[in-house]
């Protein structure tokens, strides 16, 4: 049954596409409120003081 659902759903899904053509575009993602890489930067640091 959940199969059926989830078929069901996607045809829906492809048809509102396949309707929609050009009109329907996909949002862009806002950017990120902080500097993921320095964020990222001070994670792998603490991970490996902890190793130390």
């Amino acid at each position: 049954m959940e199969q059926e659902i989830a078929d069901s759903l996607q045809t829906r899904w492809l048809r509102f596409l396949a309707g929609e053509g050009e009109h329907w575009k996909v949002p862009s993602p806002t950017t990120l409120r902080f500097d993921l890489e320095e964020w990222w930067k001070q994670q792998v640091k603490a991970a490996q003081d902890l190793d130390a």
